[in-house]
Parts: structure tokens; C-alpha cells; sequence
């Protein structure tokens, strides 16, 4: 793997989240190699998570994940970290276009730009004395292993992908398929949401925000430091802004509403989708939908003990268009969604529009 060369600080991909009741896996399909969590209920709850994802996806690899169970900080239910891929642009173009399976894969490849490179609309940077500009040029990128291997540029089984860790302290709920406990954090819906992330559920958005020194000011980083960090998700996220400006990407810091799209013009299937950024935004990881809006699987707020947590299908659109196979039959469907939450580097718990600390 690939290393980037600017050593900025890169957040961990974590937090928590849903589930539905789970369905047979196909033939072929994703499988999740996890380690033992020390905790025999807590590998059951981690097993079923990963059956669920192998429910949906076909794709035909193996994601090493290493698991604990263990006392983590203050109000933290469990804490993700995944290893990144460093590409390029063309890579990443061909191996999408070579990957597409469905009208949405299309529409997302038909929708990257033509040519070696992308752009970002983009602010906080020494550019500009931090002011929002396009930034044109760019080649690098990343994403997560395991979704790399999805895309078939990097070997199936190869790499550890990710280490996740839950929480000790808490009353967990550890089975889903007799609802959830009064009291008890559904364990299972928590570890679906984090293996989401792994599977590339991340935005380089998070690395501007908490290297910057804010939204039209001049920043510690040239432009040309953040090149590596966008990620394939992040082709997916834009403005009134950005498409105003013709960049391909959203990716300034701020307050500032961004859409999730897949067309390349911003067509948005869900407005104001993301959230923007612990430091600088509205409080939240941008690697998560919008706080409270009830989008998805991937929202960064926790609902109270006793509730059963799920997928929607604007989840399961994100991961299909950025390179996980959605098999074709049989699919479970997704439930309503039910809220959870996260912290900077771990996912901790809150109420319904309480802000995490």
C-alpha cells in the first residue's frame, strides 16, 4: 500500500450504526475475517453485522478486521480505525468503469470528469488567504483498503483493513432478531455501522477541517497538501457552489450545505446529505450524512438504549456507487432509519440532537 507523503493529521473512520434482520449470502460474496473481540457474545453480535454486509454485496473479497473488547474513553460505545490506499485518478476512473453493474454505477462513472485529473471547490488553505476557490489538477486520492479490494486494485484478501473496538462499559444488546433490550445498545447495529466505514464510508473533508485554521482564513497547508485525502465518496458530495464553480467536488469547510449526488452535475438524491466537519462545521464528522435528517445507516447521532437501528437505501447507494457489487435478488429490504452517534475518533452515544463531545 501506498503511504501518503504530507503528515497531516488523518481522522480514524469510525461510529456507529444499524441493521435489518439478515438474509442467506449469495454464492459469491463479501466476507469479513474477524478476529476474536475476547468476548463470546461480542463475536456473535460482530458476526452478524458481517453477514448482514454479506447479504447485500457480492463482491468476491475478503476484509481482515481486527477486534477488541475493552474499556474505552468516556462515553465512546466503539472505535474504528481503517488503513487507506493511495491512488490516482485514472485508476480509480478505470476501475469503477470496469466494476459498474447496475444503471447507478453508470451514471456515476459517466459522471467523473474526462481527463488525468479532478477538481475541488475548496477553502481554508494558504490559496487565497483561505478564501473559497477551484482548485484544478489534482490526481491523488484515496480510499480504504477493503474498498480497494472491492475495486480490484488490490489483491482480495490481501492487508489488514481495519481495527475496531467496542466498548466494555456499556449494556449492549447483542441479538437483533428479538428487538432490542430496555437499557441496552443494539451491539449489532453499532458494528454494521463501523464496517461501513472500513468499506469506505470516509471523506478527506475531515482532514481539512481539523488541519485548517478555518473557513476563509488562511490556512497552515498549501492546497497541494490535501491532494492525497479526497476519497471515491467524496465524488459525491457537491453545491449550488461547487457546480456553480465547475469543480467536481465539494470540498470546502464550513457550515455550508452539501448534497449527495452521483450524476457529476449535482443532481441531488438527497440535499444538504452531509454533515461538515467537527471543527469548523456543524459539529460532525463530514464522513457521515447530516445530523438528525434521518438519510441513513451513516448519521453521526445516537438514539437511546432500547432501539433497533437499520439501513436505508441511500446507504446502500453510497457503497454501490463506489464500488461494492449490490447482488440482484433477494435483497433484504432496508428499514427505517433509526438514529446513532460518534466522537472525533470513536463512536460515543447521545440523544437525538444532543452534540456529542
Amino acid at each position: 500500500m501506498k503511504k501518503a507523503s504530507v503528515h497531516l493529521k488523518q481522522l480514524a473512520s469510525c461510529a456507529v450504526i444499524g441493521a435489518t434482520l439478515f438474509a442467506a449470502s449469495p454464492a459469491q460474496a463479501l466476507f469479513f475475517n474477524l478476529t476474536s473481540t475476547g468476548n463470546a457474545q461480542a463475536d456473535a453480535g460482530f458476526q452478524a453485522a458481517a453477514n448482514y454486509w454479506s447479504s447485500i454485496y457480492t463482491d468476491n473479497v475478503t476484509v481482515n478486521i481486527t477486534a477488541g473488547f475493552a474499556a474505552l474513553g468516556p462515553g465512546i460505545l466503539g472505535q474504528a480505525g481503517s488503513t487507506f490506499y493511495s491512488t490516482n485518478y485514472t485508476a480509480m476512473k478505470t476501475a469503477l468503469a470496469a466494476d459498474a453493474k447496475n444503471a447507478a454505477d453508470a451514471t456515476m462513472v459517466s459522471g467523473l470528469s474526462a481527463g488525468p485529473s479532478y477538481s475541488k471547490l475548496i477553502n481554508g488553505t494558504t490559496t487565497n488567504g483561505g478564501a473559497t476557490h477551484v482548485q484544478s489538477g489534482i490526481t491523488s486520492l484515496q480510499m480504504t483498503t477493503a474498498n480497494a479490494k472491492a475495486l480490484g486494485l488490490l489483491g482480495a484478501t490481501a492487508t489488514a483493513d481495519a481495527a475496531i473496538t467496542f466498548s466494555s462499559l456499556f449494556n449492549f444488546d447483542f441479538n437483533q432478531t428479538d428487538g432490542i433490550d430496555a437499557g441496552k445498545y443494539d451491539f449489532v447495529g453499532i458494528a454494521i455501522h463501523e464496517l461501513g466505514h472500513a468499506m469506505g464510508f470516509i471523506s478527506g473533508v475531515d482532514v481539512l477541517d481539523y488541519n485548517s485554521n478555518g473557513p476563509g482564513v488562511n490556512g497552515r497547508f498549501a492546497d497541494s497538501d490535501f491532494n492525497p485525502f479526497a476519497s471515491v465518496l467524496d465524488f459525491t458530495r457537491c453545491s449550488a457552489a461547487s457546480q456553480g464553480a465547475g469543480a467536481d467536488m465539494d470540498w470546502t469547510i464550513g457550515k455550508g450545505a452539501k448534497d449527495f449526488a452521483i450524476d457529476g452535475n449535482c443532481t441531488a438524491v438527497v440535499s444538504n446529505a452531509w454533515s461538515t466537519g467537527v471543527t469548523f462545521g456543524d459539529g460532525r464528522q463530514a464522513s457521515h450524512w447530516k445530523d438528525g435528517f434521518g438519510i441513513g445507516i451513516m448519521d453521526p447521532t445516537a438514539m437511546p438504549t432500547g432501539f433497533l437501528n437499520v439501513v436505508t437505501d441511500n446507504d446502500l447507494l453510497a457503497f454501490d456507487v463506489i464500488g461494492w457489487d449490490r447482488q440482484t435478488s433477494a435483497v433484504p429490504e432496508p428499514m427505517s432509519i433509526l438514529l446513532f452517534g460518534t466522537g472525533l475518533f470513536g463512536m460515543s452515544f447521545a440523544r437525538r440532537n444532543k452534540k456529542v463531545a
